[in-house]
């Protein structure tokens, strides 16, 4: 048996797709919210009020705007699957197909976050 048969095997279970559905959503929506908050200010607000005074505003370097990048991607597919296997479960469809696919990827992105950030953290106690 694969992985991803085992995998799609244990999603079938109506009773552990809602509750995986609408927790990802909530830490999907409460994250994005928190990151475009946080990104309104570090890369549109704070750099207009501080024009008139040149160099006085650094953007954040470009390791922290690839983080946020993947960081909102994730949360976007994090709402897509919740959304999409909630779908298949109201529809009682199977999770094959686009939901499947979509959790499939909530998981990898969920992986590349966290190497990222210990690769970050890494770099980071190294001084660069």
């Amino acid at each position: 048996m694969s992985l991803t048969a085992g995998l799609e095997r244990l999603l079938e279970h109506r009773w552990l797709r809602v509750p995986l559905a609408v927790a990802i959503a909530l830490v999907s929506g409460l994250l994005l919210y928190a990151t475009l908050r946080r990104d309104y200010w570090d890369y549109w607000l704070s750099p207009k009020l501080k024009a008139a005074d040149p160099g006085l505003y650094i953007y954040p370097q470009l390791r922290y705007t690839f983080f946020d990048i993947v960081l909102l991607l994730w949360c976007l597919d994090g709402l897509v699957a919740s959304g999409l296997s909630l779908r298949s479960v109201v529809s009682s469809r199977s999770i094959a197909g686009w939901p499947y696919r979509a959790m499939v990827l909530y998981f990898v992105l969920l992986i590349v976050l966290i190497l990222g950030g210990g690769l970050m953290l890494y770099v980071r106690s190294r001084g660069f």
